[in-house]
């Protein structure tokens, strides 16, 4: 953490205006998109609220179906949204919806959901920083969650984006001693035969269904619960704002993306093993600590604790950077409708960022609920509440600011009041189905109908035909022909493009049919 802090204190520097505090000032190379996308998807909710779920239900339905959605995700957070809002100059998620329907009310609302979205993930990051620390360090858990605050501060309200793409690429590093060190190590303790052989003691540990028996679609709705949600998650599509150009985006698209479901499987599987190591772990959250602790040696362990406080310590800045932006940005200027200067947007973005963290720190000591389960509420308000207006203004031109805020709204409200209604046993309904399949079909059908009762005004109109016209293909072709031998260093991308496509492929064939086999797929 020390090493952190010294680094954002440092990359602070290269901080001139609000342009590289916001997006790096576009100077995103590769590497350094790739080690953020991937650093930021490894968070607190796989290492610790889903290897808890692997441990106590088993991990197949994690490591096929969970870990895939969120891959198609990422896939579409790069490639199709983030890549898509780059190319209009966005430099917020909430720029877009600013941009699209010049709606006061639309971008309010749309911030306001990525705000609560955000702090309830910022919370789960939050509970895994002081799990682990409380494993090791014999210091009280509220103290940790105020000292882990002024840490994460410390680099960045200063550094920005900047920050958080530096440090997450020096913690990405750590973070694939777990997956490609730590998590072989106990499996091979473990044994794949035996983790498989649970089924014969914990009924169903080695099925899609789990220990707990759920239904198909409960499988299913998972699945598409990390497909909507990583689609639209703004840590995730935020990633590609930085990127040079469309050749980084296209490269990232196809080494970084890879990463996702690679550095999760084995940590899944590693979770399994933990149930034939130590049967009897409680809280299940602490499964993955507890192994480092007793199933590797103690230089090991502390890489592997190292590791996973850096996956905490990714993501939560990522959140604190985005929730700043929100705030000072993209809610306090459309609300009060009063432009800021240069300066002002640095130094209230700053003040955001201390707010959001005070008041993160306070849930995040409260404890609600388990980890997991809190990932999955906070992403689905994106999914409800975003995904569906998202889609219908890329896509349909009868798309207006009325269909816009009635879907937001009607999406949101019907995830909150459905969930209550069926946790309350007042609505029952089938199995397999949940609160957020039936927000989104509320979400989608009032936009559509809103749509088809309303028309697009002639902003509205004009802002499509531009974005339908607008690539970042044409926007990074024209920058290379403006320099000396353009045409051979389009040629030059373009081949390594291909190549990393063509080798990821590769390799992705090769690593998960070994896995499949192993897993008796």
């Amino acid at each position: 953490m020390i090493i952190y802090i010294f680094v954002g204190a440092v990359v602070s520097k290269f901080v001139k205006n609000s342009d590289d505090f916001y997006t790096m000032g576009g100077k995103g190379s590769t590497i350094l998109i790739v080690s953020t996308l991937a650093a930021t998807f490894l968070s607190a909710t796989t290492l610790l609220g889903i290897a808890g779920q692997s441990y106590t239900e088993g991990p197949l339905v994690y490591s096929t179906l969970g870990s895939f959605g969120s891959w198609i995700g990422t896939l579409l957070a790069v490639v199709y949204i983030g890549r898509k809002m780059k190319a209009l100059d966005c430099t917020t998620m909430p720029d877009f919806f600013e941009k699209r329907f010049k709606s006061k009310w639309v971008s309010v609302v749309a911030t306001i959901i990525m705000i609560i979205g955000l702090i309830g993930y910022g919370v789960v990051q939050f509970i895994g920083a002081g799990l682990v620390l409380s494993e090791i360090i014999d210091i009280r858990f509220e103290l940790i969650m105020v000292l882990f605050t002024i840490a994460l501060l410390a680099f960045t309200a200063f550094g920005g984006m900047y920050s958080v793409v530096i440090t997450d690429t020096i913690m990405l590093f750590t973070m694939l001693a777990i997956t490609f060190i730590i998590a072989p190590m106990i499996i091979g303790q473990a044994g794949f035969d035996q983790i498989k052989n649970l089924s014969e003691t914990i009924p169903g540990y080695w099925t899609l269904a789990g220990a707990e028996d759920r239904s198909i679609g409960w499988s299913i709705s998972q699945f598409l619960v990390w497909i909507l949600f990583f689609t639209c998650m703004p840590a995730l599509v935020s990633r590609v704002f930085p990127a040079k150009n469309d050749f980084v985006i296209l490269k990232v698209a196809s080494i970084g993306v890879f990463f996702a479901p690679l550095m999760q499987i084995p940590i899944f599987i590693a979770a399994g093993g933990m149930q034939v190591l130590a049967p009897n772990i409680t809280p299940t959250d602490n499964v993955m600590v507890f192994g480092f602790m007793e199933f590797t040696p103690p230089a090991i362990a502390g890489i592997g604790l190292a590791a996973l406080m850096a996956t905490v310590l990714s993501t939560a800045s990522t959140l604190f950077v985005l929730v700043g932006f929100a705030l000072s940005r993209d809610l306090y200027e459309r609300i009060f409708e009063k432009k800021l200067t240069d300066r002002q947007s640095l130094s209230y973005a700053r003040i955001a960022q201390i707010i959001v963290a005070a008041v993160v720190c306070l849930i995040a000591i409260m404890q609600p609920s388990a980890i997991y389960w809190i990932s999955i509420y906070a992403g689905s308000f994106f999914a409800v509440g975003w995904l569906p207006t998202i889609i219908a203004s890329f896509e349909w031109r009868r798309m207006n600011s009325k269909a816009a805020l009635s879907s937001m709204i009607i999406g949101v409200t019907t995830f909150v009041i459905f969930g209550e209604l069926i946790r309350r046993g007042v609505m029952p309904v089938p199995e397999g189905i949940d609160e957020l399949m039936l927000a989104l079909v509320f979400s989608v059908g009032s936009l559509i109908i809103i749509a088809l009762l309303t028309k697009p005004n002639t902003y509205e109109l004009q802002y499509f035909t531009k974005m339908k016209q607008t690539s970042m293909a044409k926007i990074t072709i024209k920058e290379f022909q403006k320099k000396p031998n353009g045409l051979a260093l389009i040629k030059k991308q373009y081949r390594q493009v291909i190549l990393s496509a063509v080798a990821i492929t590769l390799i992705s064939v090769a690593i998960w049919g070994y896995l499949f086999v192993q897993l008796g797929l």
